[in-house]
């Protein structure tokens, strides 16, 4: 069995936690509120902005050429059609909101969110392996794979919907997957193991914080 299998089989009840949340459900189906979509969005730029760092360091220590440039083109992407995203729909969505809680919500973190930061940063700033970074990114770029394919995609969403979900689906996504995937395949299980753990509470509780506000 491959490591990235064995990783999702034996954290398999939180994975699925992760990845198939009602927010990602509703999300898919079109029905999620504004408020929700908006919260969401303004902690994941957040946080957004720290997993530069992450992807940043993951290149810097790729140990083979070919995995440094394919980080490194992923790099670009993100700058470029992600972040812009983040701008547009926050735009969209400000006047749905009161404006103070729009200034709250993009300026303070959700506790949740700050911790999966901190944790993101930590990884990031410290002597941590190639196994590991790459296992947080395959692992956080998993969940964002999986619910496309598990959720019903609804007919004739709106923009602020359908751009999330195409950025996180499609053959250019599914490639970028199966290069971390491949790169998880050559780790130790042991070593890379509760790193996914990690990852896929703090997905989780991501989800559960933006929900509940």
């Amino acid at each position: 069995m491959s490591v990235s299998q064995k990783l999702v089989d034996n954290h398999r009840e939180l994975f699925e936690k992760a990845a198939h949340h009602r927010l990602t459900e509703e999300l898919c189906a079109g029905t999620l509120p504004d408020k929700t979509l908006f919260i969401y969005l303004a902690q994941d730029l957040m946080f957004f902005q720290s997993g530069m760092r992450l992807l940043t360091k993951t290149t810097s220590v790729a140990p083979e050429s070919d995995s440094l440039i394919t980080l490194a083109k992923k790099i670009g992407f993100f700058a470029n059609d992600e972040n812009s995203y983040f701008y547009d729909c926050l735009a969209e969505l400000g006047p749905c909101l009161n404006p103070s809680q729009c200034e709250h919500s993009r300026k303070t973190m959700l506790p949740e969110v700050k911790a999966y930061i901190d944790l993101l940063e930590k990884f990031a700033k410290e002597e941590t392996s190639y196994a590991k970074l790459i296992t947080f990114v395959y692992c956080m770029e998993l969940v964002y794979l999986e619910w496309p394919k598990h959720f019903p995609i609804a007919q004739n969403l709106h923009w602020k919907y359908q751009t999330w979900i195409d950025l996180h689906a499609g053959d250019h996504f599914e490639s970028w997957c199966d290069f971390l995937k491949a790169e998880v395949d050559k780790c130790s299980y042991d070593e890379v193991s509760q790193t996914f753990e990690l990852v896929l509470r703090n997905e989780h509780e991501f989800f559960e914080a933006c929900y509940q506000q």
